[in-house]
């Protein structure tokens, strides 16, 4: 019932020198009728699985109360963002697995049981001038 318009992880080196991993996208959210997210989303989280077996726990996610578009083709359409901080010696571009767990809960009965998807995505790093000027000194063995 719920989807990731885009799945590409953002990865950024923060000053402390761990990595951030910044999800933007769109919630997608397939439904025969109009309602308002929040009052019925009981809970969402997101965790990626890298190359090498870590979990990163995503500890910040959020979406919009108000549709991004107008309601049509029986979905609805809203702004979704997570981010996560994790220890990461080298960032470079590869893939991951990212799971998205959630509850949509319209009744409280036990039978509406949590859902998840999973999609392998790309995560791409953004270098910023820090990690520039680490790269230029070590190519220039200073």
């Amino acid at each position: 019932m719920l989807r990731l318009a885009d799945t590409s992880i953002r990865l950024y080196r923060k000053k402390d020198g761990k990595a951030s991993f910044r999800l933007r996208s769109y919630l997608l959210v397939k439904t025969n009728v109009g309602f308002r997210l929040s009052a019925y989303l009981k809970h969402i989280s997101c965790n990626l699985t890298l190359s090498s077996g870590e979990v990163v726990v995503f500890d910040q996610v959020s979406f919009t109360e108000d549709l991004t578009c107008k309601y049509e083709m029986e979905t609805m359409v809203h702004g979704f963002w997570a981010s996560a901080i994790a220890d990461m010696p080298v960032i470079k571009d590869t893939v991951a697995r990212l799971r998205v767990d959630y509850h949509l809960s319209f009744t409280g009965h036990p039978s509406e049981t949590p859902a998840f998807f999973e999609a392998v995505v790309p995560l791409i790093r953004r270098a910023s001038l820090r990690d520039s000027v680490v790269q230029s000194v070590g190519r220039n063995g200073l």
